[in-house]
This record gives C-alpha cells, structure tokens and sequence, in this order.
C-alpha cells in the first residue's frame, strides 16, 4: 500500500515503511500524479518542471528523473509509455491524505444534515488546512499549480468548517460547533463566520465571560486588519449569544426560515403567489426555474439553508409564477410577458420601486427581459446556470433541440410521479432518497401532467439574445463549469454580450445552486450586491 502525506513537507510511506526521497523534482512529480490521479503527459510534466529549456532536453530530464526515483525506493513505483506517466498502483491517490480531508469537507458541504464523524474528525484535526507547507521548487509552473492547490484545499476545508459549526449549533453540540468556529479563526484571523459561531458556541456553552471576550478579541481583529467594525450579521450572532445565556443548557437555536408565509398579488388575470423573508435594506426578487411550488421549495433543507443564508442580509422575494404552484393555473398563459407582469405585480405589492432580479435557470432569460423592458424597477441582474435562448440554433448551440426537449416530454410523462432527470439537475445528490421524493414532490405540486406540455413549449421558444447589448445595469453570471442541463457555453454567451457583466465559473455540475457547493455562488452574489450598491443615506 502506498500513503502519501503532504500536509506538510511531503512524506512516502511504502507498506508501512517511510521511504527517504531527496529528490525534490521526483516528490512534484508523485505529488501531481497522485492529486491528478490518471497518465499525465510526459511533455506536460518535463514543461511544469524545466520550463527554461527545450522539450526534447526536458523529456530527457524527466526520463533521467524517473530512472533516479525509482532507483532510490528500490521499486518500480512510477511506471508510463512513451507518451506518458502515472503511478504504478491504482487507486495510489486515495491514499493521500489531502485526498481524504477533501472528500470529506465535500460530503460535509454537500450534507442537509449532521455529517459522518469521520467526516468531522477529519476536517477538525489540527493542519488539515495545510497543503505542502515548507516545500519548494525551482520551476514556476509547478509552483503556481501548488498555490493554486493549496489556496483551493484550504477554500473547501473552510467551507467545511463553517458547515459544521452551523449543524453542530443547530443540534445544540456546543462543543464540536466551538472546535470548529476555532479551526476557521486560525485559518482567518478576521473571517466573521468563525467568530459568529465561536460567539453563539460559548453562549451555549453558558460562559458569559468567554462570550464577552470572543466578541471584543473579533473586534480588535476587525479594527487592526481592515479598520472596520463587526457586520449586522455579526452583531445579531452576538445578541444571539447573549441570548443564549439566559436559556437554561442553551436551547436549540430556531431554523432561520420555516413554513413560507404565503401571500397573493392582484395580477390583471388572477392572482400570484408569493413570500418575503428577510428585512435588508436591498430587495432580491427571484424568478424560478421551470418547476416551482413556493411550500415544497421550502421542505427541501439545502434549498432552505440558502434561502436563510439571503434572507440574513436582503429582503428577499419568492413567487410562482401563473401557471404554476400556489398561483392562478386556469386560462393562464405560461409565458415570459405573463411572468413579467407577476413580478411587476409582486414589486407593487410590497411597494418595492427597485430591486436586485435574482434569475436561476430559466428564470435568467425571464430577468433579462424584465430589466430590458423595465430597467426603471432594476438594480441590477444576478443570472445563475441560465442562458439567452431556449432552444438550439446554428448560432447557438447550447440550447436543447426541439427533438430532444419532445423526448424529454415523453420521460416526463411516462415517469410522472417519480422523479425524471434528477441525476442531470443535481448529480451529487441523484441516489439520496429523500432529495428523489422531494424532486417527486415539486413535479407534480408545480404542474399537471398534461400542463408540463405548454410549460416546456413555452420557454424552449423564448430568445432574448436582442436585449442583452441594450442592458445598462450591473450583471453577474454565476455557473458550474460541468452543468449538465445548461452548458457553461450559454454563460459565456452572455456574459460576453451583456455590457460590463462579470463571469464566474465555478467547479461543480449541479445545475441547482443549492446542491452541492452552495457557498461560492452564495458569496459571489454578496460581494457582487455590495460591489454595486449605493451607501446608505446618513
């Protein structure tokens, strides 16, 4: 069995041996091929290694290099043809303990739930942040590739952190939360998410001293580093620990959103239904995807934890659209014009004059026309996993072509009940039973089985590619690299269109923002929204 460890200077241990290795060049090899885990290219490896000369002169180096390292263990470890190399023993990359921490903060970000202990145990232990510390080499290329690494592990172990201080404190383990919010403060001295749940922590904890402490020791932090103060959030995480104190054993804390408070708007054919949370100062209205029911939205806890995690710092605006879920189904159109006039309707409701147009999937194209044509009531557009055109053209090609969107039709309608297509909207949680009920759910509350027709219809012909040169307000468009509903072509697209937009591509193929690695798309839209807004009046 081969280990490697490189949480620190790296180290092999060969069947319970630890093998010496001087060759530093040989250890960046081991460690590319064991994070790639498959054949790299000669060529490649020789160009991360001696970028300064010729490639014949490199392959030769790395040929020499191979010969010396295996020479050196007494074993054939590296193995490879004449175009490229890998690690003799399949599977020698599991074996890393990186490798293990990251698949452990993954399955601990993707969990709706209390993660396994052994995901927990792993993402606590002291230096699972750390990646490579105190080595080095002299060729750039590998250097920038092992920053890269070690900036992306530590992203992923803090996110894993946060999540497990957050369902550590949901389930009233104060203890795991305040080991956890400690992790996250060593790693960011002034990151607010650790002090948030080293304060509600200790409040559970009942140490009024240490709470008193914990904040004052954030704000110093806050004061020297970047010459702020604590945040809202912050500061309500504070008087929810003080809070806490007066509760005897420090009760659980209730779920930031529970059942939608549902509410109608008067629409010139019926009525829209809709739900606030939240009390920001900025407003954010979402236009849903295709399928939507705002009470079965809320029963999935992914879905709910990103709901919480908005409404914590903007007003945030959900509704159905007419002709589906809790709105007028009867004699309505489903189409963009209908839509426009539900959000227009939902904004007078709520006397809102402008507001942030959070449009995910197809409701993108739905918030580009609502910008274009009322630019007036838009502060800016937030497109997540969306697109220009709902069907294929030459001059499009990420679209789905008309046959291909009929035979989805007829999979919906011969597996209506079930849950079709859930393994391409939300890959990493395709064999969970409860998220397959839950897509089950929404399916048949958002539509009828003879309704999804004019649903689908309806959107594979809406094209808003004409709008996007006209848009004058602050654009992102967020999308997972690997979609597999929308191709990340479409946000290229768009984001190449639309005058100032800024593009982000993310790792992931979940084509719901709330599956799999929520956080990033959360935090791109945070700092995106803070980016463009106008201070507040004194």
């Amino acid at each position: 069995m081969i280990e490697l460890h490189i949480g620190l200077y790296p180290r092999l241990v060969i069947d319970g041996v630890e093998q010496p290795l001087k060759l530093k060049r040989g250890w960046a090899v081991l460690v590319f091929l064991a994070e790639r885990g498959h054949k790299v290219s000669r060529e490649h490896l020789a160009a991360l290694l001696w970028p300064e000369v010729a490639a014949p002169l490199g392959r030769g180096r790395l040929r020499r290099l191979v010969h010396e390292l295996n020479a050196a263990l007494g074993r054939d470890l590296l193995v490879g043809d004449a175009d490229a190399l890998w690690l003799v023993e399949a599977g020698a990359s599991a074996t890393s303990d990186v490798v293990a921490i990251r698949h452990s903060a993954r399955a601990i970000v993707a969990a709706a739930g209390m993660p396994s202990a052994i995901d927990v145990e792993r993402v606590l232990a002291v230096g699972a942040a750390r990646y490579l510390e105190g080595f080095s080499v002299d060729a750039e290329p590998f250097m920038e590739w092992m920053e890269q690494q070690r900036a992306d592990h530590e992203r992923l172990v803090m996110r894993a952190l946060q999540r497990v201080a957050e369902h550590a404190s949901h389930r009233g383990d104060a203890d795991v939360a305040l080991a956890a919010a400690e992790r996250l403060i060593a790693l960011d001295r002034c990151g607010e998410a650790g002090h948030a749940a080293r304060l509600v922590a200790l409040g559970r904890k009942g140490d009024g001293a240490a709470v008193e402490a914990a904040y004052f020791d954030c704000a110093q932090a806050l004061r020297e580093e970047l010459g702020i103060r604590p945040s809202f959030k912050l500061e309500a995480e504070y008087a929810l620990a003080i809070d806490l104190l007066a509760r005897p054993g420090g009760e659980p804390r209730a779920a930031e959103v529970g059942s939608p408070d549902i509410r109608f708007a008067e629409s010139s054919d019926g009525c829209v239904a809709y739900t606030c949370v939240g009390s920001g100062a900025q407003t954010v209205l979402v236009v849903p995807d295709l399928f939507s029911h705002l009470e079965v939205a809320f029963e999935d806890p992914r879905l709910r934890h990103c709901i919480g995690e908005l409404a914590s710092r903007y007003r945030l605006v959900l509704l159905d659209r007419r002709g589906t879920g809790l709105s007028e189904r009867i004699g309505v159109r489903p189409d963009a014009e209908t839509t426009l006039e539900d959000m227009t309707a939902v904004l007078d409701a709520l006397a809102v004059e402008r507001a942030w147009i959070f449009g995910e999937s197809v409701g993108g194209p739905l918030a580009i026309e609502f910008a274009a044509t009322r630019p007036q009531r838009t502060l800016g557009l937030l497109l997540y996993g969306s697109h220009a055109r709902g069907s294929w053209a030459p001059d499009y090609p990420w679209a789905m072509a008309t046959p291909a969107l009929e035979k989805w039709l007829t999979q919906l309608h011969a597996e209506w009940g079930n849950a079709p297509s859930l393994g391409l909207f939300a890959p990493s949680s395709a064999a969970d039973p409860q998220v397959r009920a839950w897509w089950a759910r929404m399916l048949r509350q958002s539509t009828s089985r003879q309704g999804v027709e004019a649903l689908l219809m309806s959107f594979h012909r809406i094209d808003v590619r004409h709008r996007l040169a006209a848009l004058r307000t602050p654009t992102l468009v967020v999308h997972r690299e690997d979609d597999r509903i929308v191709r990340a072509g479409a946000a290229r697209y768009l984001a190449a269109a639309i005058p100032g937009a800024r593009l982000v591509l993310l790792p992931g193929a979940d084509h719901w923002f709330w599956h799999g690695d929520a956080e990033p798309v959360l935090q791109e839209m945070h700092r995106f929204i803070e980016r463009h807004s106008a201070p507040a009046p004194p």
